[in-house]
């Protein structure tokens, strides 16, 4: 008798067959960062304000501002009050040193500028100063810098201990810090970016905010600068 051959199908003829297939992959569209603009732009920009004589006869009263900003370098204001000359009337400036800003000098509104001493022009060259790092540094940045006037160095014990503590208040209306060590004793700011701050009260010389939005400087030059 031949021998029995039986065939058997590696799968029962009822058990399902299932085909893999491929996973779908779903492709997302890529976002675009999203990058704040500057509202200071490296260079030059300008503001001019002008306020009407308050007397008959009286001159009109003018403000020229420039701001200046070096990525990686510096911010600088510059302040010219009534009538424009060779160099400002008030200047500040901040070194930009990566990871930390130095106070580099705030001159021209002193009590040796009796002119434009305690009338807010050191206040409003602050403020713009503080928009400026605030949208070119990182919030963690360091600020530092020495606090003093070589012009005080003669006056009166009594005088010069008036003015120091003047300025110890004037920068710690900003939000930062003021310590005095060494020997002798100098003043040191400290504090970073995010602890900055604007003083908004008061005016300029009477007739002009103290607060000027970096959004309302122009590129453009006036006549004369």
């Amino acid at each position: 008798m031949p021998p029995r051959i039986e065939l058997h199908s590696p799968l029962p003829a009822t058990a399902p067959v299932r085909v893999a297939t491929p996973p779908v992959r779903t492709e997302l569209p890529l976002k675009t960062p999203v990058v704040p603009d500057l509202l200071l732009p490296p260079g030059n920009r300008y503001w001019h304000g002008q306020a009407q004589a308050e007397a008959p006869g009286e001159a009109e009263r003018h403000l020229w501002i420039r701001l200046i900003f070096v990525p990686g370098r510096k911010v600088e204001v510059n302040l010219w009050w009534a009538r424009l000359a060779r160099s400002p009337d008030v200047k500040l400036v901040f070194g930009l040193y990566g990871a930390t800003v130095e106070l580099g000098s705030l001159v021209g509104n002193g009590f040796d500028a009796p002119g434009l001493h305690r009338l807010g022009f050191g206040t409003l060259a602050v403020n713009l100063a503080v928009q400026a790092l605030q949208d070119c540094c990182s919030p963690q940045t360091l600020v530092q810098g020495v606090l003093s006037n070589t012009a005080e160095e003669g006056l009166p014990v009594a005088e010069r201990e008036r003015l120091e503590g003047n300025r110890r208040a004037f920068w710690r209306r900003f939000g930062l810090e003021v310590m005095s060590r060494g020997e002798p004793s100098l003043d040191y700011l400290h504090g970073c970016v995010a602890d900055l701050r604007q003083v908004s009260s008061g005016t300029v010389a009477g007739c002009f905010p103290r607060t000027i939005s970096l959004r309302d400087f122009t590129p453009d030059a006036p006549q004369g600068l």
